[in-house]
């Protein structure tokens, strides 16, 4: 038995702890901990990796000073279940185990830095925050094991090396210390190896795979009996209200179901419906209150909830008990994510994992068809490290500043170059990096030597967490005073105001008042409810997804073609779900199209919209995408639309631009491919968003600048060619883009893969559109909608002033408002409607100005003049301005009511005033 080597002590108490047989994880690793060299171990969850790793390090700890050990989570979520098992073990060894993060009250903190515990349970972001005070420097100079767990989390991110080089630092202060590495099956693991040990440094990899791993099911469930009470209930659409029945009934015979979801919005969508249906859900993800979280994650634990939707918060090693059955709705869309969360259920290594997949687009069903044999046969994607992010090095610069008096140069440029992801880091870049940092007045660099400076403590301190900085507001329900989740800011100026209604934990809330960073709100019982809108970009499907989608489609064509059977036993698709892939490239055929494939691209010409027919996945169509709008709009002296998914580029062309002009400039040259882009993406929102983010990394803008008041054409002019902006557009071309796939699949076109061009838009073409279920039945979202429009704008307010004799104005609600508004003072009806905060206009007006305030004021009034009250109506929607006030009112087709008007024109107001002048 594998715990023998840990000593008779460690072998009574695994028995008292109920471990009779040592899982596989803990009889290949427990000697190896225990032999004192590096580790990685690759597990299944629920396989008993945890203590495989923990357990040797514990019983390895010996009495003396400081801490012996470390134990990095990605998650403070996780500390919570890993502590209380960490402390079980702990005391009964007579060992002090205690968690410190950013919750971590200052007493504590203090309580630590006077009597350190044996095993510190932390996050990447507090072992920066601790480094450089000597107190606790001192404590982790006894550090001779450090445990990083889900490691795979950390490795694609800016977190991940910025732990690489943290360690390195740790390792200056404490010596050589063993590094222990957890983490989920990846397809790539020597590169996981070597972010967790560094250059020259040996690590021995355990691989361990689930003996009977996975039992999957995709199902597309058709609309079946009492689907249309569903639909009227929880005003969904007639497909998702089936596939709503289906996670019921899935539910019902189940005892314990995880529901995943991709989106924040989808979780909080299906959790308020099935509360509508009397079903016990909880819905669970990053934005709740840990308070909210751990109250949900023991409800579920202990039985009290029937399932729990989630998204990838609980993708990692949270512990909510037995999960029987795993639910993903729609695809997951990556391998990886696909084997973390179906691999919940069971959660144990000789059990099998269960789960249903729910998908009704044919792309969706082919899509996580391949996943699931892709995870069957263990084929991963890559999880590829950052490597030499310049903004990660300066902010671990100023740290070391902080910890060394006598930082030079040299010195400083070798500990770097330890760290596997700056191994390939020249003297001169850190040299410039440093220079940057000096002009910044972050540190001093001179005659090679570094040294801090006041500011350096604040800047440090300040860019611990490579974390995006959102600024957030917090929810509270007044009844009960509790935390109930945070807001964006963006949310917030956007929507937010007393009496608006949104939908966080499943639940239906109002807006009470708003004061700083609170909001105050009250539940109520109202289904008609806005979600609350979360920044994040969607989950990218991967290259060798998406050509394998394409694959599929190639054989369907063929065995149609061959009028023969096509084999999808690989896929676990039911019947259902084959029906509907063979239907669209049936129709694709039928209506004279060429099958777009992995060996195919298919162009399609409309009259102002052309769609690239493309399985490359998100990355390398976004690239492409972005190159070709580039290239086309230098042609056309205007700006062309985008949009991409994982299978389609739909270029939307303006006014009368022949969309034949795609063909001349699509495929691009691969050797102008990264030119282009270089030049083009200097001058995007997207690039501009990205070097803002960087400098306040660097130090350069306040780390409270917001992007939206911010000069950022000065910002590009100043730092333009430092590696503040190389590391921005880096990270836009390396990271949000994929450069080197792209230039290897228009290498091949023409050889590899064909380009086929038609007129027109095809079954497949027009999936892009239609892709994924609709959550709103569209009856019920265009009645209800127009009817909240309607609402909310007769309840608004608006400032009347007569523009005829200029001694009168008054605010009213647009209800009270007569139906052709008259001067009281001179009769006029001459009168404009502007909105409450719009009275400097009026001033102006009176200071005989004409600017273009007053212009508008006077076009204001002329529109109320010809329309009455039908215009200060127009007039009061956001974002409609008297230019769009008389486009609506001078077109309103039949049967088409004014409210719907003047909520397309707030859509489009929302998608494009942040390009306004």
């Amino acid at each position: 038995m594998p715990f023998d080597v840990l000593g008779e002590d460690v072998v009574e108490i695994v028995r008292e702890r109920g471990f009779d047989v040592a899982t596989e994880p803990q009889r290949r690793a427990i000697p190896k901990v225990v032999g004192g060299g590096n580790l990685l171990l690759i597990s299944p969850t629920g396989s008993g990796k945890t203590e495989a790793i923990s357990l040797p390090v514990l019983s390895l700890i010996e009495g003396g000073e400081g801490i012996q050990a470390l134990y990095i989570t990605p998650l403070r979520a996780l500390n919570r279940d890993i502590v209380g098992r960490l402390e079980w073990w702990g005391d009964k060894l007579g060992l002090d185990v205690q968690v410190r993060h950013g919750d971590t009250t200052s007493y504590r903190r203090r309580q630590q830095a006077l009597d350190p515990p044996d095993l510190l349970v932390t996050t990447p972001e507090t072992l920066q925050a601790i480094l450089p005070g000597s107190r606790m420097r001192e404590h982790l100079s006894n550090v001779r094991h450090v445990i990083v767990d889900e490691i795979h989390d950390l490795a694609d991110s800016k977190r991940g090396i910025q732990l690489s080089l943290a360690l390195e630092r740790l390792e200056e202060a404490a010596g050589g210390f063993q590094r222990l590495g957890l983490s989920a099956t990846v397809g790539n693991p020597r590169d996981i190896m070597n972010l967790l040990v560094g250059v020259d440094r040996g690590c021995e990899l355990v691989w361990i795979e689930a003996s009977e791993p996975f039992d999957f099911l995709i199902e597309s469930p058709l609309p079946e009996t009492g689907v249309d009470r569903v639909k009227r209930k929880t005003m969904l659409s007639r497909e998702m209200s089936g596939h709503l029945m289906r996670m019921i009934e899935l539910i019902e015979s189940h005892k314990s179901t995880l529901i995943f979801v991709n989106t924040r919005q989808m979780a909080e969508t299906l959790s308020s419906r099935m509360n509508l249906l009397d079903r016990t859900v909880g819905v669970h993800h990053g934005s709740l209150s840990k308070e909210r979280r751990i109250e949900v994650e023991d409800s579920f634990k202990d039985g009290g909830l029937d399932a729990l939707i989630c998204t990838s918060s609980m993708e990692l090693g949270i512990d909510v008990g037995h999960v029987d059955l795993v639910i993903q709705y729609n695809s997951p869309r990556q391998v990886f994510r696909l084997l973390q969360r179906v691999g919940r259920s069971g959660h144990s290594i000789e059990k099998d994992s269960k789960g249903v997949v729910l998908s009704s687009n044919p792309d969706d069903i082919a899509e996580s068809g391949v996943i699931i044999e892709k995870a069957l046969n263990n084929d991963l994607e890559d999880i590829v490290p950052r490597t030499m992010c310049y903004d990660v090095l300066a902010n671990q610069i100023s740290g070391l500043a902080l910890e060394v008096d006598d930082l030079t140069l040299d010195r400083a440029y070798r500990l770097v170059k330890k760290a596997y992801p700056y191994k390939d880091l020249t003297k001169d870049g850190l040299e410039r990096v440093l220079n940057q940092l000096s002009q910044a007045r972050v540190v001093s660099f001179e005659d090679n030597m570094v040294k801090r400076r006041g500011s350096t403590w604040k800047y440090y301190y300040s860019n611990l967490s490579m974390i995006p900085d959102e600024s957030t507001y917090e929810v509270r329900d007044i009844a009960s005073g509790r935390p109930l989740a945070r807001l964006d800011e963006s949310f917030v100026a956007g929507f937010a105001k007393p009496g608006e209604v949104f939908i966080t934990e499943g639940k239906m809330w109002r807006i009470l008042s708003m004061e700083d960073d609170k909001i105050k709100v009250e539940e109520i019982k109202d289904p008609q409810g806005t979600i609350p809108t979360w920044v994040g970009e969607e989950i990218p499907v991967p290259y060798m997804v998406a050509q394998s989608v394409g694959k599929v489609r190639r054989e369907v064509k063929t065995a149609i073609e061959k009028d023969e059977k096509v084999d999808f036993d690989s896929l676990r698709l039911s019947g259902e779900s084959v029906d509907k892939i063979i239907d669209v490239v049936g129709r694709q055929l039928d209506n004279g199209f060429p099958v777009p494939t992995d060996k195919e691209i298919v162009g399609e010409l409309g009259k102002r919209e052309v769609i690239l027919n493309c399985c490359f996945g998100h990355r390398v169509n976004k690239t492409l995408g972005q190159a070709v709008t580039s290239l086309l709009a230098s042609r056309i002296g205007g700006s062309v639309g985008l949009d991409v998914d994982p299978y389609r580029i739909t270029l939307k062309l303006p006014g009368k631009t022949r969309t034949s002009i795609v063909k001349e400039v699509f495929p691009v040259d691969p050797s102008h491919l990264e030119p282009i882009l270089m030049m083009s993406l200097k001058n995007t929102s997207q690039f501009k968003w990205e070097l803002m983010k960087v400098a306040k990394k660097f130090g350069v803008v306040r780390k409270d600048a917001e992007y939206t008041s911010y000069d950022t054409e000065k910002l590009l002019e100043i730092y333009k060619d430092t590696p503040l902006y190389k590391e921005a557009m880096k990270e836009i071309l390396n990271y949000k883009l994929d450069i080197k796939t792209s230039k290897e699949v228009l290498n091949a076109i023409g050889s590899d893969i064909s380009v086929s061009w038609k007129n027109g838009h095809s079954p497949i073409g027009r999936l892009g559109k239609e892709s994924g279920v609709d959550l709103i039945s569209p009856e019920e979202t265009d009645e209800t909608i127009i009817r909240t429009i309607e609402e909310r704008i007769k309840d608004d307010r608006t400032l009347l002033f007569c523009i005829h004799c200029g001694d009168w104005k008054t605010t009213k609600k647009i209800r009270h408002v007569r139906g052709d508004p008259e001067c009281p003072v001179c009769d006029s009806r001459y009168i404009a409607a502007l909105k409450p905060w719009e009275e400097e206009k009026i001033k102006k007006y009176k200071a005989g100005k004409n600017d273009k305030d007053v212009k508008n004021l006077i076009k204001s009034a002329n529109i109320v003049l010809s329309h009455g009250k039908q215009g200060v109506t127009v007039l009061a929607g956001r974002g409609v301005g008297p230019t769009a006030a008389s486009r609506i009112l001078r077109d309103l087709p039949e049967g088409e009511g004014l409210y719907r008007k003047i909520y397309n024109e707030e859509r489009k107001y929302a998608r494009t005033h942040m390009f306004w002048d």
